[in-house]
């Protein structure tokens, strides 16, 4: 698989299940996207791991199909996380 073209990272809280952006990478020019993107495209949110995956390859026109995700150590019910969105 190529490389992806946005990385988003995310924060989950294990207890309510819901999903916050923490910031959204992007490789082809090698910039964060200021927060404001993130709010105009309507991906701040998600309310469990298949609204993300959903929300986030539909509204950055991304390859669902090849979307991967990757979560990082959970401490106090937290865990990050990074989603990998492609063509």
């Amino acid at each position: 698989m190529g490389k992806a073209k946005l990385v988003v990272a995310v924060r989950g809280n294990k207890y309510t299940g819901i999903i916050r952006t923490i910031s959204v990478f992007d490789n082809r020019t090698q910039q964060y996207l200021p927060r404001e993107y993130i709010c105009e495209r309507g991906i701040v949110w998600f309310l469990n791991m298949d609204d993300m995956k959903e929300t986030l390859n539909w509204n950055l026109n991304g390859n669902s199909s090849k979307f991967q995700l990757k979560w990082g150590q959970t401490a106090k019910g937290i865990s990050e996380g990074l989603a990998f969105v492609f063509d």
